[in-house]
């Protein structure tokens, strides 16, 4: 894109040392403004150290501006109902849209952008103003499918059967987002192709596709090569809750024949790690299982990309950052063929199991796990493809896409 523009940015979470949304946000707005002049919006407590740190001991855009507003907070009642969070954090978009107002008046803008948080419920307000405005990537439709609940506990079944029930009534009955799609010199961004179907199935909205979650430019050049007979270095990284559903992959590996030498590397921690090991001494394949509770993201990457495989059995998730880094170190990935991952993943990096009866996920997770072990060629194959996969999500191609709806937008 040739012309330079001058973008206002909603940008809630943004971190250059956080992952997730906030990581979301800092590499969305650090990227774009290596083309444009962008002016970002953000919440003042938990991000204006991280920003003001980083500029300080990094060259970064003179391109880039930041403006902080604090959001309320209410932690004690959050801790009692979590929905909660939401009732300030739109008190927080009605002072960015307040405060991005007054920019507009004293300032020319070619165009706002609401880029995160993510979920769909709350689009913010600067659709309200006359420039021409862009919101995504979005996400959060999609329900955790009713057939999968027993592989939850009772708080999983009654938080995701509840939130099920609540997503679909607010899907279909929630004004705002309704509003938001349907301003006229608008693009909407989806995070997935599920998510695009439903803003055009909901909405009547057509959309972009581009995922929330970047891999960075410094790429893995070389794969792991694994001699026939030594063992299988399984790798799963997550919170320990109900929704990512280790407990699938441990039933899995439970399953897998004698001849199948295998190592279970697990990363993160929760509510459900002593449970999750409990389940493990159970099935026998304690000694098997690797524990390694909470690591820094340094320490995550290496044991990472000294894995063979990687495994996903989240019940419901966008795409994952756990996903690209995975492909990143040129690990396969096999997961289920659903959520934001089902998007990333395809034949040349990985196997998707199809989302049908539970007992035939677990089996589907033991046959990949099978095939990879007796077949390092073929494994071999999906781990160099992983890594030309992971190109295909660079921050860079992101840009690239996003200038081109930028471009469309502004004529």
């Amino acid at each position: 894109m040739s012309k330079k523009l001058k973008i206002l940015v909603s940008c809630y979470a943004c971190s250059p040392y956080r992952g997730s949304e906030p990581g979301m946000g800092w590499n969305f707005v650090k990227e774009l403004s290596k083309h444009h002049e962008v002016h970002v919006i953000t919440e003042k407590e938990k991000w204006q150290y991280d920003i003001e740190r980083y500029q300080k001991e990094n060259e970064v855009s003179h391109n880039l501006y930041f403006y902080y507003i604090k959001k309320n907070r209410n932690r004690k009642l959050r801790k009692i109902w979590p929905p909660s969070y939401y009732w300030f954090y739109r008190v927080w978009q009605k002072k960015a849209y307040h405060l991005a107002q007054k920019m507009i008046k004293a300032e020319d803008f070619d165009l706002v952008h609401q880029l995160n948080m993510v979920g769909y419920r709350e689009p913010g307000y600067l659709w309200k103003l006359s420039a021409p405005f862009v919101w995504g990537p979005i996400g959060g439709t999609q329900n955790v499918p009713w057939h999968l609940f027993s592989v939850l506990d009772l708080h999983g079944k009654l938080f995701y059967g509840s939130r099920n029930i609540l997503n679909s009534i607010q899907k279909h009955f929630l004004k705002r987002p309704y509003l938001a799609t349907k301003r006229s010199h608008s693009e909407l961004i989806s995070a997935t192709p599920d998510i695009q179907k439903d803003a055009l199935k909901l909405w009547k909205k057509r959309s972009h596709i581009i995922t929330e979650v970047g891999s960075s430019s410094q790429l893995n050049t070389s794969t792991n090569s694994r001699l026939n007979n030594q063992v299988l270095k399984i790798v799963w990284s997550g919170q320990h809750t109900s929704g990512k559903a280790l407990n699938i992959l441990l039933q899995s590996v439970a399953l897998l024949e004698p001849s199948v030498k295998w190592e279970l590397h697990i990363l993160g921690v929760g509510k459900q790690t002593k449970q999750l090991k409990h389940l493990a001494n159970k099935l026998g394949i304690a000694p098997f299982c690797n524990w390694y509770g909470w690591v820094a993201k340094e320490r995550a990457e290496n044991i990472m990309a000294q894995g063979h495989v990687f495994c996903i059995t989240s019940l419901k998730d966008l795409t994952s950052t756990v996903t690209i880094e995975a492909i990143s170190v040129g690990l396969p990935v096999v997961c289920m063929d659903h959520c934001g991952f089902a998007y990333v993943i395809n034949e040349s990096c990985g196997i998707k199991i199809p989302v049908e009866k539970l007992k035939d996920i677990r089996l589907g997770f033991k046959s990949a796990i099978s095939l990879l072990y007796n077949n390092e060629t073929k494994r071999k194959e999906l781990a160099e493809g992983a890594l030309k996969r992971a190109k295909d999500f660079s921050w860079n191609k992101k840009i690239e896409k996003l200038n081109a709806i930028y471009s469309n937008l502004v004529g």
